[in-house]
Parts: structure tokens; sequence; C-alpha cells
């Protein structure tokens, strides 16, 4: 690419955007989504053996 070109004053180079993105995921599974399922699935199961038995 040309950088001296007119046009190219404009482009941002996309490298490197997305490093990150996969630990970002895992950080996000690990920290939000697995305690909260984990809390939703005890409060259920909690809830079933209480309406088992009363």
């Amino acid at each position: 690419m040309n950088h001296e070109h007119e046009s190219s004053r404009y482009y941002y180079p996309v490298e490197g955007r997305t490093d990150g993105a996969i630990a970002g995921a895992f950080a996000f599974i690990a920290i939000i989504a697995v305690p909260a399922l984990t809390y939703a699935a005890w409060h259920a199961l909690v809830s079933w053996i209480s309406y088992l038995f009363p």
C-alpha cells in the first residue's frame, strides 16, 4: 500500500484489534457465567427439594 497516497491518511491498520479476545471471552465465562449458572442451578435444585419435602 502506498502510504503517500491521499486516501491512505484515513487508513487505520486492523492488526491487533482482536488480541486478547479469546482470553477476554474465557475471562467472561469464568468470572461471570460460571458463578451465575452455578447459583441458578443451586437455587433450582434447592427449590425442587424444598417442594418435594415441605
